[in-house]
């Protein structure tokens, strides 16, 4: 290395980081790695090196694992919820349009905008929950 490359070098060497931005800067790095993984004998070392007990990495790595398997369900959960609406969507409009159809080649009054309105209500309160849910 060069000498300016040295001095920062050292000046990094020198300066302290808080946990948040430990974590950043190691999924920066991650991210800039050709390995997109690292095992569980490297992470523990890291840990080591870092000063953290093997006891408080295992519980962190099971919470992690809990965690990531919530937020996967519930991705699971959101992407068959929209796919639940799609298909109500299209009986909606199926329906809708047979019973304007109807409503147009029989006399009388105009009756089918009471079910289009009804059913209507229902399919916003299904858009809702299936693409702004409150979980």
């Amino acid at each position: 290395m060069n000498r300016i490359e040295n001095q920062n070098v050292e000046g990094l060497q020198q300066q302290t980081y808080d946990s948040e931005a430990v974590n950043r800067i190691i999924r920066r790095a991650l991210n800039h790695s050709t390995s997109d993984a690292v095992c569980h004998d490297d992470l523990l070392e890291t840990a080591r090196d870092l000063g953290i007990e093997p006891r408080p990495l295992e519980i962190a790595i099971r919470e992690e694992r809990s965690s990531h398997r919530k937020v996967k369900a519930a991705k699971v959960r959101l992407k068959r919820r929209r796919a639940r609406y799609q298909q109500h969507l299209w009986s909606y409009i199926i329906v809708i349009t047979a019973l304007f159809l109807i409503n147009t080649m029989t006399p009388g009054p105009w009756w089918f905008q009471w079910p289009m309105l009804g059913w209507g209500i229902g399919l916003a309160f299904h858009y809702r929950s299936a693409y702004h849910p409150v979980e």
